[in-house]
């Protein structure tokens, strides 16, 4: 509904007033900071809110959820940057609406999940609006629960977990009962996310309590099959936990009823502690709660659940650029094997990859032994930290290079991500050893392309394949490669230094999918951005646009190449992946084409290795071939012998030499004395 005073939104949780933009000749109607869910407290599953019969202000954004960069500055998501609010009811929605035409159908509808490892970050993070209008659809982004607050988990029914997901289900749910009244259609819900964002997007559907209500998922950069989206030991997580914030306890029940106090009570203090707390997996993820999830993710793909989703998912060139160059200026500096883990590294080890512009990174080798009050040694922390970076920046990139082949770091990778990564590790340096005669530029690339292929591209095209393989399928499945370079500033030793100027890492894509090269002389329109960073082109600006549609086309129809609404095509059309076709839209500058099989022998490489881990082991993997031999030959034994003995059971019988009620057993005691 509008007015003079501007829009007004009537849904199940209240009346909202927002506010109406215009974007070059249309309107966009924002209704932000709408509280779709209440927490009733700390580790149990969020409510639905109640009805709030004052008109609220929806002009404004509500506070992020309680985080551990609530005492960091200055900090970014890619070119995004992060608010400085935050309070416990924070589960909020902030909807961009392109305006209602009298007579048009109700819009798609995107819901985005952020990406900060499930552990920071916040809606407000990205403005839709520019996207919204563009693409004639409903784009909405959400806060829900992080780190602590949001997954911690006994990995049984004592502390499910998972509660971040109830709350973006939740949202879903508002959603879909809502969307007729603020001209969505409830039939076109389209999860999105980035990073965490991605995997979460792809658990919220194989959900049984989601009931059909999402139609499509694109997951960028990230999917639910990666090693950092399912945690598979929760509850060694809890007992740090509570070791760490003094909740051990004789009794278990006492040590949860502890580590539910904490957190119903901490104001955000353990979030200050947690910045130097020093163990590779101390970042409470999604777990298989046998509720919000019950079967492997692998299984939910193949099964019926999945069959009517539509999918897009795709990574950028060089998605491992900020992990691998964290793990080459730091191993240098005392970081432990546990740090190169492809599951989730403590958050101050990301902070530095995660906001590349951060000016409080929390130096990755210190322990933490102290209480919450202790802020002497939290200023200890910061400043070793600087001295760590500025260790960091003031070598040649090429000396740490020639540091790093020194300190193993093929093998300490593998390590730290197999248990039997010993019997393929030959193979692994052979594909991707930085040897001497290769120069420092090859070197660096190879190294990011291993880290890129664990943490990300074979979980993609492990999840393609396996969706491209059920029988009846009746959705579409579709993948890209982002290879333009961000023009962003994200600090960058290896651009710096003109190793790879053009490398494209984590985060390259998202400013123009959400439009940030069409804002410029907008400043009502991403105010998250700090615009004096950008200098695009019209070619960029251009990019930006034919990307949107792509995304917008996926949102309404499921194919990214056809709108109704506008009968044109697109440039380029962008191939299904299939079973018999491996096909990638390469998203480049000027350079929009199809790539066939593009990641086929990375795949065939990996999923070799990663079948000698499931085995066992090359040990327990010669065991089982021979074995198997040793049963293939024992079973062909026999059965010629038996073969055999019905043959002379006939031949004997055929002479007289048997009588007739007599079996081919009964040839045992006679095949030594009858003669052939």
């Amino acid at each position: 509904m509008n007015t003079a005073h501007g829009p007004y939104l009537i849904s199940s949780t209240g009346i909202y007033h927002g506010k109406r933009i215009k974007y070059h000749n249309r309107y966009v109607d924002q209704f932000l900071g709408i509280y779709y869910a209440e927490i009733p407290k700390s580790l149990k599953k969020p409510i639905k809110k109640r009805f709030n019969y004052t008109i609220q202000n929806a002009t404004k954004f509500s506070p992020y959820c309680m985080q551990s960069i609530m005492m960091a500055e200055n900090l970014s998501y890619g070119s995004f940057v992060m608010q400085q609010s935050f309070n416990d009811n924070c589960l909020s929605l902030n909807i961009y609406r392109a305006d209602l035409r009298h007579g048009e159908e109700r819009k798609a509808i995107m819901l985005f999940s952020h990406g900060g490892s499930n552990q920071l970050g916040g809606g407000s993070l990205f403005d839709g609006s520019i996207l919204a209008s563009e693409g004639d659809i409903i784009v909405i982004t959400m806060n829900f629960r992080l780190n602590y607050h949001g997954f911690l988990s006994s990995g049984d029914s004592r502390v499910r977990g998972n509660y971040g997901l109830w709350d973006q289900l939740l949202a879903v749910e508002w959603i879909y009962e809502n969307a007729h009244l603020f001209g969505g259609d409830p039939h076109r819900i389209v999860l999105a996310g980035h990073s965490a964002g991605a995997g979460n997007v792809m658990l919220i559907p194989a959900s049984p309590y989601c009931r059909g209500m999402v139609k499509r998922v694109i997951s960028q950069s990230g999917t639910g099959l990666a090693p950092w989206s399912i945690n598979r030991n929760p509850f060694k997580l809890l007992e740090r936990f509570s070791q760490d914030f003094n909740c051990v306890r004789s009794d278990e029940q006492e040590m949860f009823n502890c580590v539910y106090q904490l957190l119903e009570n901490s104001n955000g203090d353990i979030y200050r502690l947690h910045l130097s707390l020093n163990i590779a997996d101390d970042n409470p993820y999604p777990v298989i709660d046998y509720d919000f999830i019950n079967d492997t993710i692998e299984n939910v793909l193949q099964s019926d659940v999945y069959k009517n989703v539509d999918f897009l998912t795709g990574v950028t060139l060089n998605e491992g650029l900020y992990f691998a160059e964290y793990h080459i200026k730091h191993l240098l500096n005392g970081l432990s094997n546990q740090s190169l883990s492809m599951g989730k590294a403590p958050l101050r080890e990301k902070r530095s990859i995660i906001f590349p512009n951060s000016t409080a990174i929390i130096a990755p080798d210190i322990t933490f032994t102290t209480n919450l009050e202790n802020d002497k040694r939290l200023k200890e922390i910061s400043e070793q930290s600087a001295s760590t970076e500025q260790l960091a920046s003031s070598l040649n990139v090429s000396i740490l290079l020639e540091r790093f082949v020194k300190v193993n770091y093929i093998e300490r990778y593998i390590d730290a991500n197999f248990q039997h990564g010993k019997c393929f590790m030959d193979k692994v340096k052979k594909k991707y050893e930085l040897s001497a005669n290769k120069d420092v530029t090859t070197r660096l690339k190879l190294y990011i392309d291993l880290v890129s292929d664990l943490m990300f591209n074979f979980h993609m095209v492990r999840c393609l394949n396996l969706r491209a393989m059920v029988p009846k399928i009746n959705s579409t499945n579709y993948a890209y490669v982002y290879a333009h370079r961000p023009t962003f500033k994200v600090k960058s030793a290896f651009r710096d230094q003109k190793l790879l100027p053009d490398a494209v890492g984590h985060f390259a894509e998202l400013d123009y999918v959400f439009g940030v090269p069409l804002a410029r002389n907008y400043s009502r329109i991403h105010r998250n951005v700090n615009m004096s960073f950008y200098n695009y082109t019209s070619d960029e600006i251009n990019f930006s646009r034919k990307i949107i549609r792509y995304w917008s086309n996926f949102i309404k129809t499921g194919n990214p190449n056809l709108n109704p609404s506008f009968p044109d095509k697109v440039d380029v059309e962008w191939k299904s992946y299939t079973n018999k076709n491996h096909d990638y839209l390469y998203f480049q500058l000027n350079n929009i084409h199809n790539e066939i099989s593009y990641f086929d022998s990375m795949y065939d490489f990996w999923l070799k290795c990663f079948q000698i881990e499931d085995q066992g082991g090359c040990t327990k993997g010669k065991i089982r071939k021979h074995l198997a031999l040793f049963l293939f030959i024992c079973s062909s034994i026999f059965i010629l012998t038996i073969s055999y003995l019905i043959w002379k059971y006939f031949q004997m019988k055929k002479k007289g030499q048997l009588f007739a009620h007599e079996s081919p057993t009964t040839l045992l005691p006679h095949l030594g004395r009858v003669s052939t």
